[in-house]
C-alpha cells in the first residue's frame, strides 16, 4: 500500500499553478507592533484540508495547508506554538532552535493571513478606539493595518 501524503491536494496541483508571490518574509516583522492582547488572542478558522484549492505553490501555501491540517487532526496550538513549530519546520540555523521569539515564523503566520489559501483567515482581538479596555475580534490583516501599517515607497 503506497504512503498517502497529507497533503495530496497541495501535491497534485503543485507542478500546475504558479510560485507564490514573495511573501516579504523578516525578521523585522511588523507583528511586534500589535498590542500584546492581539498576539496572545490569535487564533485562526480553517476549512477542512481536504476542501482547500491552492491556487499557488511556496513557503505560504505550504504552510497554509498544515494550519488545516493541525485543525483537522484536533491540534489546539496557540498561535505561539504554530510560529515556534514554523520557525523549527521552515527556517533552519543558528537562530531557529533556540529562539526565544520566532520572528519568522511569526511573519508566517502574517504571510499565510495574507496570502495563504482561500479559507484559512487569523483574527485577534484588538482595543477599540473608544474604550482601550473593550475589544472587538478583527482579521490579523485588519488589526496590522491599524497597528503597522506598510509604507508605500
Amino acid at each position: 500500500m503506497p504512503l498517502v501524503s497529507p497533503f495530496e491536494n497541495y501535491h497534485e496541483v503543485f507542478w500546475d499553478v504558479e510560485d507564490e508571490p514573495d511573501p516579504g518574509l523578516t525578521s523585522k516583522t511588523r507583528m511586534l507592533a500589535l498590542p500584546a492582547v492581539s498576539l496572545a488572542t490569535l487564533r485562526y478558522v480553517s476549512a477542512p484540508a481536504d476542501c482547500l484549492r491552492p491556487l499557488t505553490r511556496g513557503t505560504v501555501t505550504e504552510a497554509s495547508m498544515r494550519l488545516a491540517k493541525w485543525k483537522d487532526n484536533g491540534a489546539r496550538l496557540s498561535a505561539w506554538e504554530v510560529a515556534h513549530s514554523f520557525q523549527m519546520l521552515y527556517f533552519r540555523g543558528p537562530l531557529s532552535r533556540g529562539a526565544r521569539v520566532p520572528l519568522l515564523g511569526l511573519d508566517l503566520i502574517r504571510a499565510t493571513d495574507e496570502l495563504g489559501c482561500e479559507g484559512l483567515e487569523w483574527y485577534c482581538d484588538v482595543p477599540t478606539t473608544v474604550d482601550a479596555f473593550d475589544f472587538q475580534t478583527v482579521r490579523l490583516k485588519y488589526a496590522l493595518e491599524r497597528y503597522a501599517p506598510t509604507l508605500e515607497p
